[in-house]
């Protein structure tokens, strides 16, 4: 019999522990053919996570859990569940219950035809505040116009199912930046797709923010294309054609203005060659320097060679 491994990144989910295994222990009793085991990664919590995650495992064997020294992030959790999982099978959940337990009977059942790689796909957003919508939608255009070869999924998070060979594959990959979503299909094998509702959180707050978004977003990118890096020429041929549209229009207005032409005022000029032109050339450049730095940021930790995580307890 088969066995699937449960993953579950925690930070500070005291008030979800004994709901979420409630909710899960009641859809996974439905399942016959397989065994399970949860792998909780407790990723530095500073609330009771720790404490009461060892409480339910008292009650119920199969839970391993994994905790780390500090906060380390969803990215390192994730990994570390990989590395940790023993199972046939894993599926990735967070323990907000916003992924809901009932999809699983979908992604197994997709599994079972034959998908190695199974993505639970929201279908509706329209609970999402407009500016995450609008960021969201926006995040995906430039992944899916960025990415190549890598077929990055719209509306597809962490909620997914994966065989382990997938899994291996995933493992094997020696990068310290991680990003999940753009590591399973960078790595292929037959993927589908299983539509779901994203359900509210029932309880404490989320703690993924706008500043944890954009981050990931940036990460996305940068993990996945390095067509940024060539954007610095396009603008720069931008740039020079702007100039020198300038540089002719400023040319034409001195002109006028030498042969009392005064249907054109000298004004202009001056204020499109001293003030326009040199602010837009600034935050061109601003932004060519904020893509290098992205990019040189990830050289330093891919060159310092540091752990993804530090496990300060392993409970088996």
């Amino acid at each position: 019999m088969k066995k699937i491994s449960i993953i579950v990144p925690m930070y500070n989910e005291e008030e979800m522990i004994d709901l979420f295994f409630e909710k899960m222990n009641k859809t996974l009793s439905k399942i016959t053919n397989y065994t399970f085991e949860f792998v909780t990664v407790d990723d530095g919590s500073r609330d009771r996570t720790l404490e009461l995650l060892k409480k339910k495992k008292e009650e119920q064997g199969n839970i391993h859990i994994v905790s780390f020294s500090r906060n380390f992030g969803h990215e390192a959790a994730v990994a570390a569940g990989f590395k940790y999982a023993s199972g046939d099978v894993m599926i990735v959940m967070d323990a907000d219950l916003q992924d809901p337990p009932e999809v699983i009977l979908q992604l197994i059942e997709k599994y079972e035809e034959g998908y190695e790689v199974v993505n639970a796909k929201r279908i509706d957003r329209m609970k999402d505040p407009f500016m995450k919508r609008f960021t969201a939608q926006a995040f995906y255009k430039v992944i899916a116009k960025l990415s190549g070869k890598i077929k990055v999924p719209e509306n597809v998070g962490n909620y997914r199912l994966l065989d382990r060979k997938v899994v291996d594959e995933i493992n094997a990959l020696s990068e310290r930046n991680r990003v999940f979503r753009v590591e399973v299909p960078f790595v292929g094998y037959k993927t589908t797709d299983v539509g779901f509702v994203r359900a509210e959180r029932p309880k404490g707050k989320t703690h993924y923010n706008y500043k944890n978004m954009f981050k990931l977003a940036g990460d996305s990118i940068t993990s996945s294309s390095v067509a940024p890096l060539v954007w610095p020429f396009k603008w720069g041929i931008f740039v020079t054609l702007f100039n020198a549209i300038a540089l002719l229009i400023n040319i034409i207005l001195y002109s006028c203005q030498m042969n009392d032409i005064t249907f054109l005022p000298s004004y202009p000029s001056l204020v499109l060659f001293i003030i326009i032109v040199p602010m837009f050339v600034l935050g061109i450049m601003m932004i060519i320097l904020g893509i290098f730095g992205m990019y040189l940021s990830r050289i330093m930790v891919e060159a310092q060679d540091r752990p993804v995580y530090i496990v300060k307890e392993d409970i088996k």
